[in-house]
């Protein structure tokens, strides 16, 4: 049996090793070449540097537009492995890169809990960033008097904090949401929701009691009540839940069994009104709206979460990225005179890293990291102030000590290592989560699996 586990061991490290589509045997060498061994470069570095710190004027005004960039789980070492594959996507070794928030002149740390948890999740965690109010595990826009499916609880107005996105509705402006996840998912909720559970995300998945008592699913929040009705841009995945499921989306991730097409009927509010609406479900048709005259768009691109940014089909058919969603979404805001909040989320980020597949991470951070710059590029920093941040953080651990050229999703040696045998330089504390049974099975059968199936990971 110890064999056979062994045998198991070797086979998912040669997995993980072979899963990235970067050469394993390639070396990424600093940009920098021999000036590294020279004193004076890293002195006329570190005097750059000062320099730009010292010169920096602090701006002091009011803001008068707020875009928070959310990387779901992209915590402090998600962050380091993501600037250095950022770096080796570029050929060298990454260490010495940046991501775009990383020159931002301001930096600071934030501790995450929850009331009833040492580690939270992304729900309740929404709440804490959106509302200000820190809540108990899995419960969204409510505050800790509200257990896990409490819905009585749920209902007390003074249970119910408002969002930044509804203070900034009070006050006139614009808002918007873009996410990589379904719109219903647990950040988005979090600016317009009010919810004991997560997952109550559609009818279907709402307890009958919980109907009785007369809590409602969290899509039917987002297109009847405020603050999420008003909402200028909603841009991501979640057609399942929001009872417009199309064909190509193949089973549902949460169907409505109370027949409604809450995309349509979110639209028909809109004209009705006497505004201009859109609702788009692919890139072509995304491509096609013009943000100079819609009052409101909304585009919804996947029946669950939108694709992996690996593998995100890039055809007139398949889905905008991030980057695109961002552009839209400011270009759509900036036309407000009392100015607008946008909540962005790097959703899959997150994703993959609870299915412990960094591969699938790190390429969905750069796209994020490539959202960001986009909206610097956009926004006037005068008065626009852009956050980047993070909900919490996962187990990946970055292990030592690979050499500066390694490349981050191989594997490395090192001499105190006992048994002398290689490690990946990532690893899981939790171990492989999806996918970790059928890979055990098939690894006492052979490898074709790690092959053809694991390449993501």
């Amino acid at each position: 049996m110890m064999k056979q586990l062994w045998l198991v061991f070797v086979w998912l490290l040669s997995c993980f090793s072979l899963s990235n589509q970067l050469d394993p045997n390639k070396r990424f060498p600093s940009p920098y070449g021999e000036k590294e061994k020279e004193s004076k470069f890293w002195y006329s570095k570190a005097e750059e540097e000062l320099k730009t710190a010292l010169s920096r004027r602090f701006n002091t005004k009011t803001a008068k537009n707020v875009i928070i960039f959310l990387g779901d789980g992209m915590g402090v070492t998600v962050s380091t492995v993501g600037r250095i594959y950022k770096g080796q996507k570029k050929g060298f070794s990454g260490a010495e890169e940046y991501l775009a928030w990383e020159k931002f002149p301001d930096v600071s740390l934030i501790k995450t809990y929850n009331i009833d948890k040492q580690v939270p999740d992304s729900a309740s965690t929404a709440t804490a960033y959106l509302c200000g109010v820190k809540g108990n595990h899995k419960t969204i826009g409510v505050n800790a008097n509200v257990q896990a499916n409490n819905c009585t609880a749920s209902l007390d107005p003074e249970n119910r904090p408002d969002s930044i996105l509804k203070w900034s509705q009070d006050v006139g402006k614009g808002t918007g949401v873009v996410t990589t996840t379904r719109i219903t998912h647990a950040t988005p909720t979090g600016t317009y929701g009010h919810i004991p559970h997560r997952e109550w995300e559609c009818d279907s998945s709402l307890p009958q009691e919980a109907k009785v008592k007369g809590c409602k699913d969290i899509a039917r929040q987002l297109v009847e009540d405020l603050p999420g009705k008003n909402i200028n841009v909603l841009l991501a995945g979640g057609r399942d839940p929001m009872g417009a499921t199309l064909q190509e989306d193949g089973e549902s991730s949460c169907k409505r069994e109370d027949g409604r097409n809450l995309a349509d009927e979110w639209i028909s509010d809109k004209t009705k009104a006497g505004k201009s609406a859109v609702y788009v479900t692919n890139t072509e048709e995304f491509r096609e709206v013009d943000p100079a005259k819609e009052d409101y768009i909304l585009g919804l691109f996947k029946g669950s979460h939108m694709d992996y940014s690996y593998y995100r089909d890039k055809s007139p058919k398949g889905s905008p990225s991030i980057k695109e969603m961002t552009e839209l979404a400011i270009k759509r805001l900036q036309r407000e005179p009392k100015g607008f909040f946008l909540l962005v989320e790097g959703g899959k980020i997150d994703v993959a890293m609870h299915a412990t597949k960094p591969r699938l991470a790190l390429d969905d951070l750069v796209d994020f990291d490539e959202a960001v710059q986009a909206a610097l590029n956009l926004v006037d920093l005068e008065e626009t102030l852009v956050i980047v941040t993070a909900d919490h953080s996962h187990t990946m651990t970055m292990n030592g000590y690979p050499s500066r050229d390694n490349n981050i999703l191989g594997t490395t040696t090192y001499e105190w290592v006992t048994d002398k045998m290689p490690y990946t330089t990532l690893l899981f504390t939790d171990g492989f989560r999806s996918n970790f049974h059928l890979g055990w099975q098939t690894a006492l059968k052979g490898g074709e699996y790690c092959r053809l199936n694991m390449q993501q990971l």
